[in-house]
């Protein structure tokens, strides 16, 4: 089932002219990446999007928010039902959708109007409901008593306080011939820069760790760089590969991070001796290095 969704998801990315990659066997806080013209995408895949943990959602944020991308689970079902389409739902603060809501996302734009936390609650543009309300000469007051919902309840709508049932949401448009409704963007109001004291952070790289994703750090400067940190040859070998498909999705650099290593490179990741770090004070001497071993 979950083998399912990355391939549909896979599909659906790269009908809509999206590059993308699947990080196959990496468990980490993050199973596509994908990217179309300077949109980055990360997303993670769950047939039960309750299976998302604290740790790989504090990682996908990071990751996302250190390289200006846009993060989302994608699901079928949460532990109590099946998920509805056409609504947005939030697991450790990562915005979660169906299939069939993201096509909707990343084809047309087109944004979820209800979100689902312990019920389902429809978003209320506020400035809609307010010039409507005007337009037909009705105070807080008079619109409340005609819908049958407080003068409380209709001053958080027209504030952006609070959603709304499809209930009172109907009732509204009905009396006040008005769509009132909005799109729910799961971004707005959210941190847009992350910045960690990394092994990075000396030579002036924006920087962060993570311990869930399929690497260990991601910095950047005027470029990305993505780095994984002390692992046994056979892990390096195979990790080379994904490395080498996510720095392209990334357009960034990627190398391992080593105390001692008898080569420059492995699998065509370039490998950095933290010794050499130590000597870097600024983020081309890293960059420089970099390109010239994955020559």
């Amino acid at each position: 089932m979950r083998e399912g969704l990355i391939r549909n998801a896979c599909a659906l990315l790269l009908r809509e002219g999206y590059a993308a990659f699947y990080c196959a066997g990496t468990r980490g806080c993050f199973d596509i990446v994908a990217r179309r013209e300077g949109e980055l995408l990360l997303l993670k895949v769950f047939e039960n999007i309750d299976a998302l943990t604290g740790q790989q959602a504090l990682d996908l944020r990071k990751i996302a928010l250190m390289f200006g991308a846009k993060y989302f689970i994608l699901g079928e079902a949460t532990k109590e039902e099946r998920m509805r389409d056409g609504a947005l739902y939030e697991r450790h603060g990562v915005p979660a959708l169906s299939l069939k809501t993201f096509g909707e996302i990343i084809s047309e734009s087109v944004y979820p109007e209800v979100r689902k936390f312990k019920t389902f609650s429809v978003a209320i543009d506020g400035k809609k409901l307010a010039v409507a309300r005007q337009e037909m000469g009705l105070s807080l007051s008079e619109l409340a008593e005609k819908a049958g919902i407080s003068r409380e309840t209709l001053y958080r709508y027209e504030h952006g306080r609070t959603g709304a049932s499809e209930e009172n949401v109907e009732k509204l448009e009905r009396l006040l011939d008005a769509d009132v409704r909005k799109q729910i963007d799961p971004f707005e109001g959210k941190a847009l820069r992350v910045d960690e004291r990394t092994v990075f952070s000396v030579m002036g790289f924006e920087s962060v760790k993570a311990k869930s994703a399929p690497f260990e750090f991601a910095a950047k400067e005027r470029s990305r760089v993505i780095a994984g940190e002390e692992m046994d040859v056979r892990t390096m070998r195979k990790r080379a590969g994904i490395y080498g498909k996510i720095s392209e999705i990334f357009d960034s650099s990627a190398c391992f991070l080593l105390r001692e290593s008898a080569r420059d490179v492995i699998e065509g990741i370039p490998v950095v001796r933290k010794k050499e770090m130590k000597e870097m004070r600024k983020p081309r001497d890293l960059l420089k290095l970099i390109e010239e071993r994955g020559e």
